[in-house]
């Protein structure tokens, strides 16, 4: 199960926890949650985070149930560890498609 504490404009998602399945917490260390703060808000903070989380459940190349942070996020800082080691001025495909 996740929590959402609201704070405000700011909102923290705890992504993980205990799982009922399990009955225990799947973790080794103590849960971190990510801070939401929303740029311009036409939803709920709820379905904001309902959003958010749905996308940590996303990354299907993956057996962890319960990622850390969003696959869209996830796969823009995998893609930057690659790209760092492209010489400058080398033509890059930029479409997606090419990195998964």
């Amino acid at each position: 199960m996740s929590s959402l504490v609201d704070i405000g404009r700011e909102n923290m998602l705890y992504k993980r926890g205990s799982v009922p399945f399990f009955k225990t917490y799947p973790g080794m260390r103590v849960p971190r949650p990510l801070i939401i703060r929303p740029h311009r808000q036409d939803s709920t903070n709820r379905d904001i985070a309902a959003e958010t989380l749905a996308l940590t459940k996303m990354n299907w190349n993956s057996t962890q149930f319960d990622g850390a942070s969003p696959i869209t996020l996830q796969a823009a800082r995998r893609l930057g560890r690659i790209l760092k080691h492209i010489p400058q001025g080398f033509d890059v495909q930029s479409d997606y498609r090419h990195f998964i």
